[in-house]
């Protein structure tokens, strides 16, 4: 007994076969072309096949058929579920750092003695208290500095950053240059009264006083105030007798020197009181400017 095909059957199939034969009477190997990327199919034919109408929407539903075809196969491909072993290392990573987190608080209570500021505190008390604000001071400018770098270094890291550069930028900031060290320290012997101001300002930004080829030159410092005094001792009635001055007192430094001195003063103090990190870094840029500027002006 002969099976009978229904025509809604046949109907497709014929149709594939009729577009097959309108592409291949109408084109030859070198008419059609395909090429196809990662994303999408590209069809190249030749102009002589862009003019038969027919074939060139039977190539375009052709290829939209099988873009849907991809699109849909792709959807429909079912994501990688993870394994049990892979579960379990999961579960064990995420109680190990439970671990070393609680750890690390047991670490920090046990030796919390000796963190920076309580090692500081402790070692401060045997010193005489006359000392203790210039000590104090050190100590929270030079601190400030490496939290700072220790954030600059962590923020490298957090970033993709390698380790060498996460270390370069920690050193960046952690460290003092010594001009910077030596104004600071001057300024701390003055703000406490271990030392004058006017004396101060002999020495240069290097910390060292002017050298002369003959001692002879060199100027007596600090010699102003008691030839003052001695010259009050001997004065006379006459109330309009100057007091008599050393001539070789009075130095004068650099203008410019000391313009950029007092910026490093300031820029100091903005650096403590800020909070922002990429203010204070941007404050920390600038006061390695004003020493670079220094340096060269002294050198």
């Amino acid at each position: 007994m002969v099976n009978k095909i229904m025509p809604s059957k046949i109907l497709p199939g014929m149709l594939v076969i009729i577009a097959g034969m309108i592409i291949i009477s109408s084109t030859n190997i070198d008419q059609l072309a395909f090429a196809e990327s990662n994303t999408e199919s590209t069809i190249l034919v030749s102009d002589k096949l862009k003019k038969n109408p027919m074939a060139m929407k039977i190539i375009a539903e052709m290829e939209a058929q099988k873009l849907r075809y991809k699109q849909i196969s792709e959807e429909t491909t079912p994501k990688s579920i993870p394994t049990k072993a892979q579960i379990e290392i999961k579960e064990n990573r995420k109680i190990s750092d439970q671990m070393l987190q609680a750890d690390l608080k047991s670490m920090e209570q046990k030796y919390i003695e000796f963190t920076p500021e309580n090692a500081f505190e402790k070692f401060i008390l045997k010193l005489n208290s006359t000392y203790h604000g210039i000590f104090r001071d050190q100590f929270d400018y030079l601190n400030a500095k490496v939290q700072l770098a220790i954030a600059a270094k962590n923020q490298v890291l957090e970033n993709g950053g390698s380790f060498y550069e996460a270390q370069r930028e920690y050193f960046k900031y952690a460290s003092m240059p010594r001009v910077d060290m030596i104004n600071y320290l001057a300024e701390l012997n003055v703000k406490y009264g271990f030392a004058e101001e006017d004396i101060q300002s002999n020495f240069d930004a290097n910390g060292k006083l002017p050298r002369f080829e003959d001692d002879k030159d060199a100027p007596c410092y600090g010699c102003e105030n008691l030839e003052s005094i001695s010259n009050s001792n001997s004065q006379s009635d006459d109330n309009n007798k100057v007091t008599k001055v050393s001539i070789n007192a009075e130095i004068d430094p650099k203008a410019e020197i000391n313009f950029l001195q007092s910026q490093l003063s300031e820029l100091r103090q903005e650096f403590l009181d800020a909070t922002d990190l990429d203010k204070k870094k941007s404050l920390v840029n600038s006061l390695n400017d004003t020493v670079k500027k220094i340096q060269e002006l002294t050198y």
